[in-house]
Order: structure tokens, then C-alpha cells, then sequence
């Protein structure tokens, strides 16, 4: 019965993880009101870019092709859009696909994840691999306060090379796969699946890293584009992004 509650739990987790997103995803929102006239008429004035990436998840992917991607990700009712109502929609039911910035384009939206815990870890794969194939090298990030849930995925020429997954709430990792990135490599990650971890003392000890969102974010930035510094950043094409829905 333990085995059986030990396997399983991970995939409650992550469960209750995309509930929490779906009822916390309002208190995430930049203070923008947006409607369906400013979809429709506001939208397609280029503007300056705007920091996300807290309590959020996204893409990354090594490309500037749009268009593909948003065939990739089977968007319809795709349309030019602004970052202002771009990133405000993507807190809804839209999935942003941002401007270019430096080598990178993101793809971000709630509603990237919107099926089962185990369904959504596999659409994530797939999509990075599929992705990665195309144009070399794709990325996921996600962090949620309310669990404490922190991941970071890449994939290379259609391998997958790192995921990890951690909840803090509960102190399980869902993903521990790949060996660590050369930026990991500074940090003693926890992983709940080690050797080490069978042994109660392994959480008490000192050099153990528990990543936060902060430390997704400086992944991010160290694998691609830090989301929280693209004010900052002036290799952003001044161009309109693209929104959909699926």
C-alpha cells in the first residue's frame, strides 16, 4: 500500500498544482482591464515590452518564426497583438506568443496547461521536443507560490537533456530528469528520488538547495530570457507578437 501511495502521490500533486492555477490565476493579474474591443481594437499598436513571469509558466523557443509556432501549438483565431493586451490575455483563455528578444521567443498563457496532472507533463515533453527538433532548442518554465511549484525543462535537437520539478508544499519532486545544467551545478538541488533521500538525515543537511521562484527565474535567464528583466533588456524587436487560443 505505501508503494502504491509513494507512485501515485506525485501525480495528485501536480493535480492539485493546475487547480491552484486555474483558481488563483485572477490574483495573478496585472491591474489591465481588458475586453473584447480592446482584443479586437487596441491590440495592434506596437508598445514596449512588459515583465512577467511569476506564479506563470511559458516557453521559450530559439526562433522568430511566430507563425510556426503558433502552428506548433495548434492556435486558432490567431491575430498580430501588442504586449500590453497580449500578456493581460494570457492570463485568461489566450496564449501569447511575444516579440522577439534577442535569439528567443516566448510563448506564454494559463491556458497552455489545461488537461490532467500526467497530460500535462507529457504535453509539455512533446512540445519541447517538438519544438527543439525544428529550431534547435526550446524551454519550459513554470512557478505557482500557492504549492511552491517550481520546474524548468529544455530540449535539445529533440532530446530532452534536463527536467526538474519540485513542490515545496509537500517536499516531493515530480521531475528529476537529465544531468544538472552548468548553472545547476553551483546548487545542491533537492531530489527526492536519490539514494540519499531514502535516509531522513539527507533533509537536514546544509548544503541542500530548495529552489523558489526566484531560482526559476534565474534559470531562465541563464538558460534564455529572464522574463522579470525585459524592461531592462534592448534587443526586443519592435514588432507585434501573436495571440490565440486553442
Amino acid at each position: 500500500m505505501k508503494n502504491i501511495i509513494n507512485s501515485t502521490l506525485p501525480f495528485v500533486i501536480i493535480g492539485l498544482f493546475i487547480a491552484f492555477m486555474k483558481n488563483f490565476r485572477n490574483h495573478s493579474k496585472p491591474e489591465i482591464n481588458i475586453s473584447k474591443s480592446n482584443l479586437e481594437i487596441n491590440s495592434d499598436t506596437i508598445d514596449s515590452a512588459i515583465d512577467f513571469g511569476y506564479k506563470t509558466l511559458w516557453f521559450a523557443v530559439k526562433t522568430n518564426n511566430k507563425k510556426r509556432i503558433a502552428e506548433i501549438f495548434k492556435l486558432k483565431n490567431t491575430k498580430e497583438c501588442n504586449w500590453k493586451v497580449g500578456i493581460a490575455e494570457s492570463y485568461n483563455n489566450f496564449i501569447y506568443i511575444t516579440p522577439q528578444i534577442g535569439d528567443w521567443t516566448l510563448v506564454r498563457g494559463m491556458a497552455l496547461l489545461d488537461k490532467g496532472d500526467k497530460e500535462n507533463t507529457n504535453f509539455i515533453k512533446d512540445k519541447i521536443i517538438v519544438l527543439s527538433k525544428e529550431f534547435g532548442e526550446a524551454q519550459f518554465f513554470g512557478s505557482e507560490r500557492v504549492v511552491e511549484y517550481q520546474t524548468w525543462m529544455k530540449a535539445v535537437n529533440g532530446k530532452i537533456i534536463r527536467a526538474y520539478s519540485y513542490i515545496g508544499e509537500s517536499g516531493e519532486n515530480l521531475i528529476v530528469e537529465g544531468e544538472p545544467t552548468e548553472f545547476e551545478k553551483k546548487y545542491n538541488l533537492v531530489n527526492t528520488f536519490s539514494e540519499e533521500a531514502k535516509d531522513e538525515k539527507y533533509f537536514e543537511r546544509e548544503d541542500l538547495f530548495f529552489p523558489d521562484e526566484d531560482f526559476v527565474m534565474k534559470v531562465a535567464e541563464n538558460w534564455s530570457v529572464n522574463p522579470q528583466e525585459l524592461t531592462e533588456r534592448t534587443d526586443i524587436k519592435n514588432e507585434l507578437g501573436i495571440i490565440g487560443n486553442k
